[in-house]
This record gives structure tokens, C-alpha cells and sequence, in this order.
């Protein structure tokens, strides 16, 4: 028998070709278990950049697996057929492919733990874990942990959590926290109806955004389903009317009853927080010429400690002095469909020390005024005196689509309010009364 050495002398090509034909098996095996990705959604838009800003060159549909070249800004960079690149976003595809070598298992260390759809504070919350919860973590990065959840991704703060060295066993059972996803699993069949998420979705003629609307609805309209094509539902008003409603824009049920897609606590609630003026608009002045501005940011600012520790989901306009116009602080509630607004300002009068107390003005009875009352309620609670419920023509109210509220909280001219408005007791006081407020408001 010839020794393995003499082989090596006699057919050193042949045995180096079939070390890189092992190594290359090996390598590319390993790569595929870290960098697989299977599509969630039914129908997932792959794009020329990571963003929505960026135009769409394809579309992958549920259940197709892609390769991940590299990941930027909660998107995968995908390769496609014909060797094409495109983006995708991670929150639409399920990577339980990604090998169990590079996961790890944490558990929840705080009271609990918002799971939100990327990583940052002001994305959309899917929800809530409860201390001692095991999670599955992907990787993380900036603080943030990507974790299995419901079958998907989501992100937890990093710091509420403990990631130890095992690696997951078994996969990781589905959360009970309600997903605000739209959910098109529920099985045909079995659907009775679905309810509208979006104010003006359309009735259309066939099953695609290119045939004509007969009929819009606003949100929670109730329509009786009929049948299911591709990714369109047909289904029939309580006039009768039907036609066909895209399936991301509404929620199926097994019931014939609306499904409150709203928050129905305030820790499932988005609150967008106002803080008036700011920068170059430094809003009125105090007898002795201190700004406005100053007193609503630090007053936001210990209200939405107060509703962040609550569980609410809460986006600040603007988190610094920095100057924002009228017109993108409804559109910001508008865009995110808050569950509610709140814009934070102090009082002044025609002459200094005239006037006192605090004022809750609303724009729209039928959508402001449940809102109103609730924190108005509260706010009377503070030691200055309460001037009520009063119709304001503010544009952060006029052009909210969400339910707002404009809270003047003290006359910033008057010396005895100013005491109240400049100290930390005072703006903490303030942060109670909207945290009991918005408690109640969402009972």
C-alpha cells in the first residue's frame, strides 16, 4: 500500500482541487444556515436601496427563501434571480433559518418589555413581554436586540433583557401579546367578515388597486366578507354594495363583529407629544423675559417618562430646542394614526399678572372632546386654578386626524403661575394628571 505522503508527491492537483471543493461545501453550507431568509408577508416589495423612499424593482411572495448579502438600517440586502440585488424589509420576512449556532436565549430582566418593528423607540410597538420570559436573540446592535417573535422579528431594548451562552433547542413558542400586524393567516374558511384599519379604504371593482373604488370607508367599518383572490378580499357593505378591499388594509375575523383595531390601554396606545415652540420661536415670556419654549420641552419631557414607564408607545415632534413648524406636527400623529396628541403650552395674558389657571381646548366635538374630558379631569387636580374645556382653531388640532388636545398649563406672564410652571414639582404633578388621564380616556 502506497503511503499518504507518496500520494500526495505522485497527484498533488488532485488532492488540493478536492480540499477546496470540501472547504468550498463547508463554507457554503455554513453561509446559507446564517444568511437564509424566508418571506412572511404575502407579498413583499423588494426595493433599489434600504428604505421605503427607494423604488420598487420587484416583488417576492410568501414563503419564497432568499440569500442575505448584508444587512443596513433594519433592511437585508437580498440576491435575486439573474443575479439582480435588491433590499428587504427585515420586519416582513421570518429568518428561523438562521442557525441555531448564532442564537442565543435571553430572558426578560425588567417588569416588561415593548417589542417593537425595528430598532428604535418611535417604531410601531407589536408588544409586550412580561419579566422572566424566554426570548430567542438573533443579534444585536446599538442597544437593541432582534428577537424571534410570533413567528416573525421584533426589537427589545437590549438593556431590559439578559442574553445568556445557550443556544435555543426548540423553537420559540408564540408570544400571547396581540400582534398589530395585518394578519392575513386566518384561514379562509373561516372568515365571517372584515373590519376597515384606515380611514377612506376603498371598495373597488375588482382585485387590484387598477380597477375603480365605488364606495370608501372610514376606519372600523364592519363589511361582510364573501371570498378571498390572491390578496384581496370581496365583500359586501351593510347597503349591499360589493366589490373587493385590499387584505393589508383591513382585519379579518371569525366573527361577524367589527375587531377594535384602537388601543384599548394605554400601554398598547401611541401617544405623539408636543412640546410648543422651540428654537428660533421661543413662544411668550415670563415677567422676567424667560421663554416659553424652555417650559414646554421640560414638561414633555417628564411626561412622557411618566407614559413610556407606562408602556405606551410615545413620539416626541421634537426632542430638543430646535425649531418645528405647525404644519408637520399633526401630520406626524396623522402619519403614525396616534391613538392620541397631546401639544404641551403656557398661557399669556394682555398684561403681566392679569390671569390665571389652566385651559384644555379641543377642535372637533366628535373627535376630540372623549379626550378632553378625560385629561381635563385630571389636570383640575393641579394646584392652579381650572378654567375648563374651551374650542381652539389651532392647525395642531385643525389638521389632526387623531384625537388631540392643546393643554395650556399656567399664565407664563402671571409671577404665582410661573412658580408652578418653572419647578420640577409642577411638571411632575403635570405628567400624573395626562398619565391618569389617558388611563381613564382608554378604559
Amino acid at each position: 500500500m502506497q503511503k499518504p505522503l507518496s500520494w500526495f508527491k505522485h497527484y498533488p492537483a488532485v488532492i488540493i482541487l478536492a480540499l477546496l471543493v470540501f472547504v468550498g461545501l463547508f463554507v457554503t453550507h455554513a453561509l446559507a444556515a446564517y444568511q437564509q431568509i424566508t418571506i412572511k408577508a404575502n407579498v413583499v416589495n423588494v426595493r433599489q436601496g434600504p428604505g421605503l423612499s427607494y423604488d420598487v424593482m420587484s416583488q417576492a411572495n410568501k414563503g419564497e427563501t432568499m440569500n442575505v448579502i448584508s444587512q443596513k438600517n433594519n433592511w437585508y440586502q437580498v440576491r435575486l434571480s439573474g443575479d439582480k440585488i435588491g433590499w428587504v424589509a427585515s420586519w416582513l420576512v421570518d429568518n428561523t433559518e438562521v442557525s441555531a449556532t448564532s442564537n442565543r436565549v435571553a430572558k426578560v430582566t425588567n417588569s416588561f418589555a415593548n417589542v417593537r418593528q425595528s430598532s428604535s423607540a418611535d417604531s410601531q410597538l407589536l408588544g409586550k413581554l412580561n419579566q422572566g420570559d424566554e426570548i430567542t436573540v438573533l443579534y444585536q446592535q446599538n442597544g437593541w436586540s432582534q428577537i424571534k417573535y410570533n413567528s416573525a422579528v421584533g426589537w427589545v431594548q437590549s438593556d431590559l433583557i439578559e442574553v445568556s451562552d445557550q443556544a435555543p433547542a426548540t423553537v420559540q413558542k408564540t408570544t400571547t401579546a396581540e400582534s398589530e400586524s395585518t394578519d392575513t393567516d386566518t384561514s379562509s374558511s373561516a372568515i365571517k367578515s372584515v373590519t376597515t384599519q384606515l380611514d377612506n379604504t376603498k371598495l373597488r371593482t375588482g382585485p387590484d388597486v387598477s380597477y375603480q373604488y365605488t364606495q370608501s370607508y372610514p376606519a372600523n367599518t364592519k363589511l361582510t366578507y364573501i371570498n378571498k383572490s390572491g390578496t384581496w378580499y370581496q365583500v359586501k357593505d351593510a347597503d349591499g354594495n360589493t366589490g373587493y378591499v385590499a387584505s393589508w388594509v383591513v382585519t379579518p375575523s371569525e366573527k361577524n363583529e367589527v375587531v377594535k383595531t384602537s388601543a384599548t390601554s394605554l400601554s398598547e396606545a401611541t401617544i405623539v407629544l408636543d412640546a410648543g415652540h422651540g428654537g428660533t420661536d421661543v413662544g411668550a415670556l415670563s415677567t422676567k423675559s424667560k421663554y416659553e419654549k424652555d417650559y414646554t420641552l421640560a414638561t414633555v419631557d417628564a411626561i412622557a417618562k411618566k407614559l413610556k414607564a407606562a408602556g405606551a408607545n410615545v413620539v416626541l415632534t421634537h426632542s430638543n430646542d430646535s425649531f418645528v413648524d405647525l404644519e408637520p406636527r399633526p401630520a406626524l400623529a396623522n402619519k403614525l394614526k396616534a391613538d392620541a396628541f397631546i401639544s404641551v403650552h403656557f398661557d399669556s395674558s394682555n398684561e403681566a399678572n392679569e390671569a390665571s389657571g389652566t385651559t384644555t381646548y379641543y377642535y372637533s366635538s366628535s373627535k376630540d372632546m372623549s379626550l378632553a374630558k378625560a385629561i381635563n379631569n385630571q389636570t383640575k387636580t393641579l394646584p392652579l386654578n381650572n378654567r375648563g374645556i374651551e374650542y381652539g382653531n389651532y392647525q395642531v388640532l385643525r389638521d389632526n386626524q387623531r384625537p388631540a388636545v392643546l393643554l395650556e398649563l399656567g399664565y407664563i406672564n402671571s409671577d404665582k403661575d410661573f412658580s408652578y410652571i418653572s419647578s420640577a414639582n409642577y411638571q411632575a404633578k403635570v405628567a400624573d394628571a395626562v398619565y391618569t388621564g389617558l388611563t381613564d380616556y382608554f378604559k
